[in-house]
């Protein structure tokens, strides 16, 4: 009997479960109600679920046991988004973990998460999911030969190329996803033999880590760190009388660093061998650039869901829609529509959740829908609604990391030495789908936004051809 295996991908610093009463992303509100456990109804012959915490979280360290390492990884991963890697291959390894011919795959993912959950389908479009071993036998199901497979999937073949448009590199990664397939039994006539059969997000962003100042102050915060570290081992040796401190400390530096950079090379060096004739190679450095380029949803994927935040107004929290049209796959008569990206009232956050929860209206709004469209599929989700309780209201309170930014500093702190969000709101095309609750939001006399009450009027609605009347109206009382 098929089953469903869900992948649920949160977003940077989110790490769901931890502690009673911390504040939860929808992405782990989703993955408490669907996930097998012994206080929930789903039967794991019908349905499994992995979560993966997100960027720069204390689940985010790795398997590396030495706390000082992990706490560097971690931040390093929240300040250039260089784990995004690993996050994509812990995703991808759950999948041919628990993978049966017949099953279907649903990712799901918030923020960052949201553009990993879309990489893990960008992974199976090109390498679908192995059969067999290497060496012919059956496919290795845990340990260390299921994470090699799955670590040449992503860092061989997904990343050849990233951050690349050159045609030379998508022809060189489409052969190495041609043999992948052929070595592991995953190609199905010329293509993938499986791909998500759902994918559900709040609010895809552009960029994976930090930037501009921001990124350079994490950056120096985690050089002085190195460095009080590095002072602090030489300290212990210099203990030895034939160890000097000075040298000591300047070798552990080097070493570090050298860590650092062998490192880095690693992850970006990509060579294609015996192409494109026998006998010759050809590669490359690839990077991120830490912006998202794989804009484009494979047709294949049975369905698609999006859900915008029309007023996140940071400049690093650009989002990434996809490019396609709804109209790009033929709709199947009686199955739900194949891709709906819609515009939801809020920030990044009221969309994908993490505030406190007597401040979850808006966000309650996004999930109710993301789980109504994952419930009404031909093959529904399956959740324990007691683990679910959700109060959607179209004047729920929105926030403003903007602001809440700006709070953070006293008022003699002088300007040039303040750390602010640059600012630029999203574009939406006056056509652009919105929710049911965003009308309902313009005609109430006034909501909660950030401790004002005033009319919901956002800028980048104006020309909105459902809201445009509603600034008419404004200006005609003014």
């Amino acid at each position: 009997m098929s089953k469903n295996i869900l992948i649920f991908s949160d977003g940077t610093g989110q790490a769901g479960g931890l502690k009673p009463d911390q504040t939860l992303s929808n992405v782990y509100k989703f993955f408490r109600a669907s996930r097998v456990s012994p206080d929930n109804s789903i039967d794991p012959a019908n349905q499994i679920a992995f979560y993966d915490a997100g960027l720069g979280t204390e689940n985010d360290g790795g398997s590396i046991p030495f706390r000082p390492i992990q706490k560097f990884r971690k931040f390093w991963s929240a300040a250039t988004g260089t784990g995004i890697s690993r996050n994509i291959a812990d995703c991808y390894e759950a999948i041919l973990k628990h993978y049966e011919p017949g099953d279907r795959i649903f990712l799901f993912g918030f923020s960052r998460g949201a553009y990993t959950a879309r990489c893990v389908g960008g992974v199976m479009a090109l390498c679908g999911i192995p059969t067999k071993g290497a060496d012919g036998g059956p496919l290795p199901k845990f340990g260390r030969a299921l994470r090699t497979i799955a670590d040449e999937a992503v860092a061989q073949v997904y990343e050849h190329g990233s951050g690349s448009d050159k045609p030379q590199r998508k022809e060189e990664r489409l052969e190495k996803a041609r043999r992948f397939r052929e070595k592991y039994g995953s190609d199905d006539n010329g293509q993938a033999n499986e791909v998500p059969y759902f994918i559900g997000v709040f609010d895809t962003v552009a960029a994976l880590g930090a930037s501009g100042l921001r990124r350079l102050g994490m950056l120096a915060a985690l050089a002085i760190s190195v460095a009080l570290l590095a002072a602090l081992i030489a300290g212990v040796l210099a203990l030895f009388p034939w160890v000097k401190f000075v040298p000591a400390f300047s070798v552990i530096q080097v070493l570090i660093a050298s860590c650092v950079a062998i490192g880095g090379f690693r992850a970006s060096f990509k060579i294609i061998s015996d192409y494109p004739v026998k006998g010759k190679s050809k590669w490359h450095f690839a990077a991120w650039h830490l912006r998202f380029y794989d804009n484009s949803l494979n047709t294949r994927v049975r369905f698609a869901r999006h859900a915008l935040a029309i007023d996140e107004s940071r400049a690093d929290f650009k989002r990434v829609p996809w490019a396609n049209k709804s109209s790009a796959r033929p709709r199947v008569p009686g199955e739900p529509e194949w891709l709906q990206q819609i515009w939801f009232a809020g920030n990044h956050s009221d969309i994908g959740g993490s505030y406190p929860e007597d401040e979850a209206r808006l966000s309650d709004v996004s999930l109710q829908w993301m789980v109504e469209q994952a419930a009404s599929l031909p093959h529904p989700v399956l959740l324990d609604s007691s683990k679910l309780n959700l109060f959607p209201s179209s004047g729920g309170m929105q926030h403003s990391e903007v602001e809440s930014l700006r709070d953070l500093y006293r008022w003699w702190v002088p300007r040039p030495f303040r750390r602010l969000w640059k600012e630029k709101p999203r574009d939406i095309k006056p056509d652009a789908p919105l929710h049911p609750t965003v009308l309902e939001r313009f005609s109430l006399a006034g909501v909660s936004h950030y401790g004002l009450r005033t009319p919901y009027r956002p800028g980048n609605l104006s020309g909105h051809s459902q809201v445009q009347h509603y600034y008419a109206e404004h200006r005609d009382v003014s």
